[in-house]
């Protein structure tokens, strides 16, 4: 598999130098407002704005992986809380105030119902 991986790797390379010379007279300015840059190969232009959008790409892609960071950091805190508080109530005795104790005096005055009743 690494080697079908390498063998596209070369390839793309290829192409982009291939493209980079054939370009190579094809000469540019940018003009943005008022600003006017010296006139260069297009290739330079184009792969100047390339690098420009990783690097935008790059500090997007930063803001998002810290906010899932801290976003997942919320949820262990959150998981953890809620399984110190399930293992507590797993230990917990079950009291008097959970279930009531039957009253024996009301057992001995009521008769008892048999099934058949």
């Amino acid at each position: 598999m690494w080697v079908i991986k390498w063998l596209l790797i070369a390839a793309v390379v290829i192409l982009i130098i291939g493209f980079a010379m054939q370009n190579t007279t094809q000469r540019v300015a940018v003009q943005f407002y008022q600003y006017r840059s010296i006139e260069l190969p297009l290739w330079v232009v184009m792969y100047a704005s390339f690098v420009a959008g990783l690097l935008f790409w790059l500090v997007v892609s930063i803001g998002r992986i810290v906010s899932l960071k801290r976003q997942l950091h919320k949820q262990h805190k959150e998981s953890k809380n809620l399984r110190l508080e399930l293992d507590s109530l797993r230990n917990a005795s079950i009291d008097d105030s959970v279930i009531p104790k039957p009253n024996h005096a009301d057992s001995a005055t009521k008769p008892r119902q048999t099934a058949g009743e």
